[in-house]
């Protein structure tokens, strides 16, 4: 996908919501020439935990556990 930084500026959700949600990239240009890219952060792979299930990649116990951590980062712990 390609964007001017004018189009970025008028409408910078629908440019970048691709790159985050679509792993798309964008490359920006000025006057034509290309000047920059948004670049995905981390590359993202959506699986349903039923397709995960059914192809042996993720196991009950593997997210239970994941569940299980993340909400030990969450819990605050007050001193007394």
């Amino acid at each position: 996908m390609q964007a001017t930084l004018s189009e970025l500026h008028r409408e910078t959700r629908r440019i970048v919501r691709p790159v985050i949600h679509g792993g798309e990239e964008v490359i920006l240009t000025d006057f034509g020439k290309p000047v920059a890219r948004i670049v995905p952060f981390m590359p993202t792979v959506t699986v349903s935990p039923a397709d995960a299930r059914a192809s042996g990649m993720l196991a009950d116990q593997s997210i239970i556990a994941a569940i299980a951590e993340a909400r030990e980062d969450e819990v605050v712990h007050l001193d007394p």
